[in-house]
């Protein structure tokens, strides 16, 4: 007879990502989710390209316009991820 082996689904996906670098890579999408959220779909057609090094999200743009709109709101942006996050995840936006 087998032993009884049941674990609860959170508790083994917990183990994992506690030994792996998964956790890092989760919050960098949770991250990179809210700022598409906040910035919304008119200006997702914009970015060419967005990664998170370090505690700052670099995104390069298409258009200088929507660059200079984005560098006045960068501090509300901030602030609005790092609330969604529940913790300060992000330092800085570089804007190229």
């Amino acid at each position: 007879m087998r032993g009884n082996n049941n674990q609860k689904i959170g508790d083994i996906i917990r183990k994992l990502t506690a030994k792996t670098n998964i956790k890092e890579k989760l919050e960098k999408l949770d991250i990179l989710d809210y700022w598409h959220e906040i910035i919304g779909e008119n200006l997702r057609k914009y970015i060419v390209n967005e990664y998170i090094k370090k505690d700052t999200l670099h995104v390069k743009l298409k258009s200088s316009v929507v660059r200079n709109e984005l560098t006045f709101s960068k501090s509300k942006i901030l602030l609005e991820i790092n609330s969604k996050a529940g913790k300060t995840v992000l330092q800085d936006i570089c804007l190229k």
